[in-house]
């Protein structure tokens, strides 16, 4: 299993298109959370940047959508494993720990 990293392009288009289903503006984010001018959500919409770790939980409620839901990875998929993969996530997991027994125990 790879690392997983942030796509920041991806992400930003992800935030912008669960803003616009809610019909939420950058505008009305600046609003919600206290910004001086919407500048840092365009940059959010446009992956320039990403939202901090408070402001996405923030963002998320805003929207109605798990914080997960707004992540895309590098290969375009949300980062938020389903039941399958975390059951996949988990076997890779013992796998590892197991092999980590096997070369302490030798």
């Amino acid at each position: 299993m790879r690392y997983p990293i942030i796509n920041t392009k991806k992400t930003g288009k992800n935030i912008y298109k669960f803003s616009q289903k809610k019909g939420i503006t950058a505008n009305n984010i600046q609003d919600f959370m206290n910004f001086a001018c919407a500048q840092t959500i365009y940059r959010w919409f446009h992956g320039k940047s990403l939202p901090s770790l408070d402001n996405f939980y923030a963002l998320s409620v805003l929207l109605g959508v798990g914080m997960e839901t707004l992540l895309v990875s590098n290969n375009g998929v949300a980062l938020a494993p389903g039941e399958n993969e975390n059951a996949a996530l988990q076997k890779d997991r013992i796998q590892t720990y197991l092999k980590m027994l096997d070369i302490h125990l030798i």
